[in-house]
């Protein structure tokens, strides 16, 4: 037997349906709204947390550019493959700056300054003198600058120079010659020496 539902029990049930329709959609409204408000917070947060961090990582290059120029006359007989003093001072500024810099949550200018640092830790291939691994230490720092001084102004962050691309180019070479002295030095046969190694890291850094 068919059940004839009573107008009054059906106009309640839409009622009800709409109510829940509704409901449903403006819990949903709401969510969306939550989630995208703490999206942009966390993304407020992590520009704010760049930005602090580039600063103090700028701070530091500062500093470090600094104090390059006042050594510059004091070592500048010395040898490269001799202690410096100075290069603790260096040292120590560049791990502050890689450790501020790994809270840039900038992956582009994360890799950017640790592709320069790793150049500046390869001063040697500046040259035979320290005089030469300062200037090349300088013209890095100059150029680690330039490229956070970019990202605290929300500039698009610029290309290597020509000049740090020669380096990394030297950087390369010296570590290959390096490498080759050393297998020259477990096989000492005059026939595999190329006199061109004599003379590779004698010069001045490009």
């Amino acid at each position: 037997m068919m059940t004839i539902m009573q107008p009054e029990v059906l106009s309640g049930l839409i009622g009800f349906g709409g109510a829940l329709v509704g409901g449903a959609a403006s819990f949903g409204g709401v969510w969306l709204t939550l989630s995208h408000q703490r999206k942009l917070a966390r993304e407020a947060r992590l520009a704010e947390i760049g930005q602090e961090a580039a600063d103090r990582a700028l701070n530091e290059l500062i500093t470090l550019g600094e104090f390059l120029e006042s050594v510059r006359g004091e070592v500048a007989t010395m040898r490269t493959d001799e202690s410096a003093e100075y290069l603790d001072t260096v040292f120590g500024h560049m791990e502050r700056i890689q450790r501020a810099v790994a809270r840039i949550p900038d992956r582009e200018l994360r890799t950017h300054v640790r592709d320069l640092l790793t150049v500046m830790r390869k001063y040697r291939a500046a040259g035979v003198r320290h005089f030469f691994a300062v200037s090349w230490l300088s013209e890095l720092t100059d150029e680690l600058t330039e490229l956070l001084s970019a990202y605290i102004r929300s500039d698009p962050l610029p290309s290597l120079s020509e000049r740090t691309e020669s380096k990394q180019q030297r950087a390369i070479q010296h570590e290959l010659a390096q490498r080759r002295r050393f297998e020259l030095m477990q096989d000492p046969d005059p026939v595999n020496i190329d006199p061109r190694e004599e003379n590779a890291d004698d010069g001045p850094a490009s």
